[in-house]
């Protein structure tokens, strides 16, 4: 029994280096990677020699009905149908109670389920950072406000409103599927759920959740705005409701006001204190202590 983490990526390169150090550390037997014809150097990083005992690289067939997930599960399943997959963005970055992946694997195994979704939180950082240090807004140094008090979205209602309060990086994203293999036939929209063979999903154990850095440089999300437009016009048949806040970010984009949009995904540094205190904010450093760069 092996476990496995199935990625996409589309011009990550800001991020991409630390998600395959993050999980390989993890103890993660491989990545899955399937590249969006990247062209800003990821393709090439991804399959580079420092990655390539790491990663196998998935062919990628062109946006127009692209289902990923589900082509990364049937190549999963062909190689090893006892292995456990997790499914996630390479923004997205796992902690558990040992820092090791294998004990979501052997949790599954106990509980007899066929897949759990792990939680996931939105990080933001001090609006300063954004305005003066964007250097500093990797998962390795100042993005470390984890957003624990959250709110619920209306989905498709929400795109058409100039201003969400609070900002969307509030919002209660769902989580992310990891999987036994073998006994899991579909993959949901999103990564959010599953189909199992035998049983439905479980709760995923305590003190597993992944960390999700939405906003790090104002370029980066100005990028993935763009490259989220050519995707829904090469898929149509998407519902309003499928990716509501990107369809939110595209009209801001075609009205100029993305960045604002993006100033207000950051903490006043004012507020940082009283938000941390009253529990909307949790300082999270694992990934910094996990990776040595906590001061």
């Amino acid at each position: 029994m092996a476990t496995i983490v199935a990625t996409t990526t589309w011009n990550s390169i800001d991020h991409a280096e630390i998600f395959l150090a993050h999980y390989r550390k993890l103890g993660a037997g491989r990545v899955l990677v399937m590249d969006y014809d990247s062209t800003d150097g990821t393709a090439e990083m991804v399959g580079s020699c420092e990655w390539q005992d790491f990663v196998t690289s998935v062919p990628f067939p062109g946006l127009a009905g692209l289902d990923s997930s589900n082509e990364m599960l049937g190549i999963a399943a062909a190689t090893g149908s006892d292995d456990w997959c997790l499914f996630c963005d390479p923004d997205e970055l796992l902690v558990t109670p040992s820092m090791r992946i294998d004990e979501l694997a052997a949790a599954g195994e106990a509980a007899g389920t066929d897949w759990f979704s792990i939680p996931r939180f939105n990080v933001t950082a001090p609006r300063s950072h954004a305005k003066t240090a964007p250097e500093r807004l990797t998962a390795l140094d100042g993005l470390d406000l984890r957003i624990d008090r959250r709110v619920t979205r209306a989905g498709a209602a929400e795109i058409p409103k100039m201003e969400l309060v609070p900002p969307w990086i509030y919002t209660a994203v769902l989580g992310k599927v990891f999987v036994r293999v073998g006994a899991t036939y579909a993959i949901g929209e999103g990564d959010h759920s599953a189909k199992g063979k035998r049983n439905g999903g479980a709760e995923a154990p305590a003190g597993a959740y992944l960390l999700h850095y939405p906003f790090r440089r104002y370029e980066t999300f100005a990028e993935k705005i763009a490259r989220a437009r050519l995707g829904f016009e090469k898929n149509p048949h998407l519902s309003e409701g499928h990716g509501w806040q990107l369809r939110r970010w595209i009209r801001m984009a075609q009205e100029g006001t993305l960045r604002a949009e993006y100033d207000a995904q950051f903490v006043d540094d004012e507020e940082v204190a009283r938000r941390l205190a009253d529990g909307t904010l949790c300082r999270d450093s694992n990934i910094r202590r996990f990776h040595g760069t906590a001061q």
